[in-house]
């Protein structure tokens, strides 16, 4: 390739690289990923965020020993690895930060006395911080979890902590779906997922509140497994998974079957509040543009993701109930305003037409959500979309009802059944016998009408309706 460009023996330049600048990208990148599940008050106030110079006690393997990436093809060598432990301290003022593992990553030890050790510590402090997640062995590619929970022993260190330690703050590094059902007897609750390297500095930053969490969740917390839209096809037979979701994957499959979740898809709180207000529409060739005004109602700067799911009504496809189209962010001091707006491209509101074998995009009212999360809209609108023309030819493998849908198809049908016409006595068949069959093929009626109608006289009205 190289040759073919005239390049091959020269010397290609190369861009000066700063390590420095560039941990310090991957620190903000990390805070701004970083997801508040949860954080409730505890005696009036929320337990995040953190307040330097106050006695606290960060516990758990991987405040020390953080796991910030994944295993296999995903493994990358850093320049430097920020320690969660260590960054805490650093913020954490002239406050005395203790630690204790609480527990080994491999399961070794002694379980017990590491879980005293760590409770004994809990109950000393202001507030205690735990670190809790999966070690690298124990997901990776190349292999499957059997599970999607937290090892027992972190979650005995956890409800004995929260037992001594009302305060507590627990905060997870993973990188698939976890159960939180047992996570959520803490107060705060912070979802790190796998940060990179930087993730120390950027967990310490957003637990003192130097940066205001603003990452949202992009899998749908279930609260079981057995919940999940492909646990009866997992892991299958014979070395084969069948892929049985379709269009319901992820929040798309807990929302049409009305399923509670732990945590929505695009959830993810802040240290601050917004309120949304004047959701308008307006659509044309290109798609529809949503605008939206925000507010930041709150004490602190904050930035908001703000989501846009579109529903069609009455579509006379299967979809989705809702499908995030779009969304757009925004950072408010408090007390401010400002208008958002994004575009939701027409292309992405099309189906697959499989009788067309192309894109469709279907006319008629669309409903649009700007929301916090899957399942919390915050402002709804409806506007109007020009469809696509869909001129099918109909055929004798037609249904009754797609010829129905031409004008004079019903009486043309009717008067082919030999059924009797309505006489208003309430038994009445012809008409009502045609919409009652709307899903069976046309030539289907050969055999109905016992004779009376062929083939040929079907594929004539054919041919007549849509001359």
């Amino acid at each position: 390739a190289l040759a073919a460009r005239g390049l091959a023996g020269r010397s290609l330049p190369v861009a000066p690289f700063d390590p420095a600048a560039h941990h310090a990208l991957a620190r903000r990148a990390a805070a701004n990923s970083v997801v508040l599940l949860k954080n409730d008050p505890v005696e009036g106030a929320p337990v995040l965020p953190l307040t330097a110079g106050r006695p606290l006690a960060v516990l758990g393997a991987f405040a020390a020993a953080p796991r910030y990436q994944g295993g296999g093809s995903s493994h990358v060598n850093p320049t430097r690895v920020d320690v969660p432990l260590d960054e805490i301290r650093a913020l954490a003022g002239n406050a005395e930060v203790t630690h204790a593992p609480g527990f080994t990553t491999d399961g070794t030890g002694d379980a017990a006395g590491l879980r005293a050790e760590a409770v004994a510590l809990a109950a000393a402090a202001e507030t205690a911080v735990v670190f809790l997640g999966l070690a690298a062995h124990q997901e990776s590619e190349g292999f499957d979890r059997e599970d999607i929970e937290l090892p027992r022993e972190q979650l005995e260190l956890l409800a004995e902590v929260v037992r001594v330690q009302p305060r507590t703050a627990v905060v997870l590094s993973h990188g698939g779906v976890l159960r939180l059902a047992p996570v959520t007897a803490a107060p705060a609750l912070l979802d790190g997922a796998l940060l990179g390297q930087a993730a120390g500095g950027a967990l310490a930053d957003v637990l003192f509140g130097r940066v205001n969490p603003s990452g949202r969740l992009t899998e749908t917390v279930p609260v079981r497994l057995q919940d999940a839209p492909a646990y009866l096809d997992f892991p299958g037979e014979h070395s084969h998974v069948a892929y049985g979701e379709g269009l319901f994957v992820g929040y798309r499959w807990y929302d049409a079957r009305d399923i509670e979740v732990a945590f929505p898809f695009g959830h993810g709180l802040s240290y601050t509040e917004f309120a949304y207000s004047d959701l308008e529409l307006s659509a044309d060739e290109q798609g529809i543009s949503a605008s939206v005004t925000v507010t930041n109602t709150g004490d602190r700067t904050g930035r908001e993701v703000v989501q846009f799911y579109v529903s069609k009504p009455g579509s006379a496809v299967a979809r989705p109930l809702r499908e995030l189209k779009g969304h757009a962010t925004v950072t408010l001091d408090a007390g401010a305003s400002e208008r958002v707006t994004a575009l939701l491209p027409r292309t992405g509101l099309a189906y697959w037409d499989t009788r067309a074998e192309r894109w469709i995009v279907e006319g008629g009212a669309y409903e649009v959500l700007a929301a916090a999360s899957s399942r919390d809209p915050r402002a709804t609108a409806s506007t109007e979309l020009l469809g696509d023309e869909l001129d099918l030819p109909l055929t004798l493998d037609s249904t009754l009802g797609e010829v129905m849908s031409l004008p004079g198809a019903a009486e043309t049908l009717a008067a082919l059944l030999p059924f009797p016409q309505d006489t208003g006595d309430g038994d009445a068949l012809g008409i009502d016998m045609a919409r009652m069959m709307a899903s069976i093929p046309v030539r289907r009626l050969v055999s109905f009408a016992g004779g009376a109608v062929t083939t040929a006289d079907l594929e004539e009205q054919l041919a007549r309706l849509q001359a």
